[in-house]
Formats: C-alpha cells, structure tokens, sequence
C-alpha cells in the first residue's frame, strides 16, 4: 500500500512539474521541402526529453526568408531561434552549435544538376583541372559553401534565390548546379514542370567533408542540452537511424555512387577539429569516401 502510494505521488508531482513548465517554443524559417527530415529529426529529438524537459512546439515562421535574413534575427535572438546549417568557423562563431551530424556526412556528396543538351560534355570529363577549365558552377551567394567552391578554384556564377538557380540552369547560363544527394531527384520533380531540360548528371560527383548540424542562439543552452540528449537517445534506440534511412534510402540507390567519378575538394571553412561524421549508416566502408 505505501509503495502504491509513493508510486501515486511521484506521477503526480511528474505531472504537476510538468503543467507548470515553460514550453520550449522553437521558430525557423527553413521551410520549404529540402528540410522535411531535419523538421521530423527535432521533432524526435524533442519529443524523446519531453517526460524530462516538459512540452514543446516547433513554429515555421510565416514570412519567407532567404537564408542570410533568417540568420539575422537568429542571432539577435528575434522571430528565429533555430536553424539546421551544414558548419563553418563562422556559423559556430556566431551561434551555439549542437554537434551531433544530423545527416551524417550525406551533403558533402554533391551531384550536379545540368542542362541535358550537356551530358556529352560532362561524360567526357576526366579531371578536375578540365571541370575547372571549362565548365562553371551556379549557386546561391548566401550559401555557406560557395567558399568551398572557390577556394578550390571552381568557377561559380553567383545568384541571389535559391529558384532563380534552377531558371538559369533551364537557360544555359551556367553549365552545373552542385546539389547533395539527398536534394537532387527531390529537386527535380519539383522543379520539372517549369524546367523540364534540367537533369542528373550520372557520371560525376564532388566530395567534401560538409557535417549539418542544429544550431540555436547563443544564449540559449538549455535547449541545445535538450536536443543534445534527445538526439542521443534516439541513436541508441535506433529511431534516428530509421529515420534517416526512411528519407534517404532510395535516392542513396539511385544516386549509384559507386559507378561515379569523384572529385575532392578541400573545405577550408571547417572549425579545427571538426571530427568526420560517421557514415556507416550508409556507406559500407563507413569512412565517409568512396573507395
């Protein structure tokens, strides 16, 4: 009797600790389809603290932002309090960083988006000097990894708006989008009734070392702890595992990585000691290059 008593008033106290916690309300403005699975992987992280840590709610903001403004109000701590960001020295500068590899290594394997009337040019290329020498990539100039592209010589038409890309592409006026794999059949069929020239080229690939992280305000440390765990116990309780693999399983067999030229590059924006994310959910070797 007194142990169902005891029992009786913890779940009570559980629930009245609870009711009377703040709700953690978290805002972004990374709406559109490329951030489905990031979306859902918060969810679970959250939800998997909530016992702990009390209720939650995750709000899109209903303005359209570009990326560039997002982060403003991120770091002023205003309308955004969130963002889901590949890493560099100056966004962990800037933000608190939550560093558990969210997409474990998948963006840093970018296939190229090209004009069909292009696949004979690019099926002939043999090195990287001759990419270099001939073809030039589009892409946002807002994008953290446009640096890479440049530091390793890649000629990059730079627009503003992540659609116009696709327009100009439609238009022959660059010859190459880079897009992870995880972004470019989805890409694609989106954008295939307006740009019905655009496809996948299937012969080559760059690679570089590009881990997405979670990242939140700076003053905001108890949420990031939160996430930290929640992310955690979902890789020890395989929910994050069958979460990737539920997004990411069938564009990693039509991607065909293995039949793929690959160029590597260097990415000078990583923080030092940025440790490689662990690709043995995906990659049979694991260790995050194609052999």
């Amino acid at each position: 009797m007194k142990r169902m008593i005891f029992a009786l008033s913890a779940a009570i106290l559980l629930v009245s600790v609870n009711g009377f916690a703040e709700t953690l309300i978290l805002r972004y403005f990374q709406t559109d389809h490329r951030y489905a699975y990031r979306i859902e992987l918060l969810r679970l992280a959250l939800e998997k603290t909530e016992q702990e840590y009390g209720h939650f709610s995750l709000e899109p903001t209903t303005e359209k932002m570009t990326q560039a403004r997002g982060l403003k109000f991120m770091e002023a701590d205003q309308i955004v309090n969130i963002a889901f960001l590949p890493t560099s020295e100056e966004r962990e500068q800037n933000f608190l960083p939550i560093r558990i590899p969210i997409l474990r290594g998948i963006l840093g394997y970018r296939v190229f988006l090209i004009h069909k009337d292009k696949l004979s040019a690019f099926s002939a290329i043999k090195s990287l000097d001759e990419l270099k020498s001939k073809f030039t990539a589009g892409f946002d100039m807002h994008w953290a990894d446009i640096n890479i592209l440049t530091a390793n010589g890649i000629k990059v038409d730079k627009s503003t708006g992540y659609e116009l890309l696709f327009k100009k592409l439609e238009a022959k006026r660059f010859d190459f989008f880079p897009r992870g794999i995880n972004e470019a059949w989805d890409e694609i069929e989106q954008f295939g009734a307006s740009c019905p020239n655009i496809v996948v080229d299937p012969h080559n690939a760059f690679y570089y070392p590009y881990p997405v992280y979670f990242f939140v305000n700076k003053a905001n440390v108890k949420a990031a702890e939160r996430i930290a765990k929640g992310l955690n116990i979902a890789e020890d309780d395989g929910s994050f595992k069958n979460l990737f693999l539920k997004y990411h399983d069938g564009i990693l067999k039509k991607a065909g990585l293995e039949k793929r030229q690959f160029f590597m590059l260097e990415n000078p924006t990583l923080p030092k000691g940025t440790a490689a994310p662990d690709t043995s959910w995906w990659l049979k070797n694991g260790t995050g290059l194609i052999q």
